[in-house]
């Protein structure tokens, strides 16, 4: 009859994982870009005079949202190296028991999906503190969606990533998650947006931010500020997170073991 050690399940799989990633460029990844901007946000507020703080806030806040939606596909990036490089030795021995590889892929994914989460979380505590201080309490809600909804938008992107990883190595993640960030900020305002999965996590936040940052460029009617995209764009994440799960369950069931 197996045993835990010999059919893990995926909770404690991802468990394990997570404990891995607590420490090194998984945790870089997670604390360094909500506490640089949110204090970039803060200080640049704080620095300016009463009469033209409120104009001020309005622009960062928007800034800062959409900033972090930007570089959602880099951040992806570095967290599929962070967790290649720390679990890479883990891997290879459990790559040599009987329950299936993909359980493996499955729970580092849930795993940095938990940290991004955790990120965005932070970002959107810190963003919300910063709006009460300024005495702008209604900016909280924007904060929170503006944080957690690049995170699902790039689900897929981070998937990608994890499976470049295994293929093609640290290489793989960095080059998918860069070209992920220049593409996709490019082409998160056009009306093709859709067909380019990493321009998901820009495009989901240009409603959420409004005109404020982003509005030197676009008409403030301009259709891209409907809010009636979002629930679009989690719809179309998670379906294609799913789809991206199988293919590199598949391409990981058959990953030959090099010792």
């Amino acid at each position: 009859m197996p045993t835990t050690r010999d059919d893990p399940s995926l909770a404690l799989m991802a468990a394990l994982a997570l404990a891995r990633l607590h420490r090194g460029l998984p945790l870089w990844t997670t604390l360094a870009p909500p506490l640089a901007m949110a204090g970039l946000l803060a200080a640049l507020v704080a620095a300016e005079p009463a009469a033209t703080r409120d104009a001020v806030w309005d622009h960062w806040l928007g800034l800062t949202l959409y900033l972090w939606a930007a570089l959602a596909p880099v951040a992806a990036g570095l967290y599929a190296v962070g967790a290649h490089q720390s679990d890479e030795d883990a891997r290879r021995v459990m790559y040599t028991y009987a329950f299936p590889r993909r359980r493996v892929l499955f729970a580092d994914v849930l795993a940095l999906a938990a940290l991004w989460t955790g990120g965005a979380l932070l970002l959107a505590a810190l963003v919300c503190l910063a709006a009460l201080a300024h005495g702008a309490p209604s900016d909280t809600g924007p904060a929170v969606a503006g944080a957690l909804m690049p995170v699902l938008a790039a689900l897929p992107v981070l998937v990608l990533c994890a499976v470049a990883a295994r293929a093609w190595g640290v290489a793989g993640a960095v080059c998918t998650g860069s070209a992920g960030m220049l593409f996709g900020a490019l082409l998160g305002d056009k009306p093709y947006w859709w067909a380019f999965p990493p321009a998901w996590p820009t495009r989901s936040a240009i409603p959420i931010a409004g005109t404020r940052g982003i509005g030197g460029y676009l008409a403030p009617d301009s259709p891209v500020f409907d809010p009636g995209v979002l629930p679009v764009i989690a719809a179309a994440s998670l379906a294609l997170t799913a789809l991206l799960l199988a293919a590199g369950a598949r391409y990981t069931d058959r990953t030959e073991v090099h010792r």
